[in-house]
């Protein structure tokens, strides 16, 4: 399973440099989306436990602010981005981990990639189809 997780970064990143070869920020429009990608992975297993029990929040509440959107907004960041940013930042990137990666695992072209951005995607969209049609 950790192999998968190291094969969807290498492609990730390979993929990455090569559109943005010039750009020194490659490393950013590589760990921001695959963070989103988790945190969409993430709420679609709480989506489903809040099915199983209506009692659960789908995020952390937040009351810092006076405005219910800004919580809102906040909640969603601190719950689904902030904590897969922080565990990739550590797990890929310190160190310069990437580099012994990209040795050791040989890319798909940004196949793999798209794949786990599509089946993430349709993991979430899935079930909210399916209780609005049934529940």
């Amino acid at each position: 399973m950790l192999s998968l997780y190291y094969k969807i970064w290498v492609d990730a990143i390979a993929a990455e440099r090569a559109k943005k070869s010039k750009i020194a920020n490659w490393k950013l429009y590589t760990l921001i989306p695959i963070s989103a990608l988790q945190g969409i992975n993430l709420l679609t297993f709480f989506y489903w436990m809040k099915v199983v029990n209506r009692n659960l929040p789908l995020a952390m509440p937040v009351n810092i602010f006076y405005a219910r959107l800004i919580n809102g907004v906040i909640s969603i960041v601190i719950t689904f981005f902030i904590p897969f940013l922080i565990f990739n930042y550590l797990v890929i990137f310190n160190n310069s981990r990437y580099e012994r990666l990209l040795t050791q695992y040989k890319t798909q072209g940004g196949k793999l990639y798209q794949k786990y951005a599509r089946v993430s995607v349709i993991l979430l969209i899935g079930p909210v189809i399916i209780q609005k049609m049934f529940f």
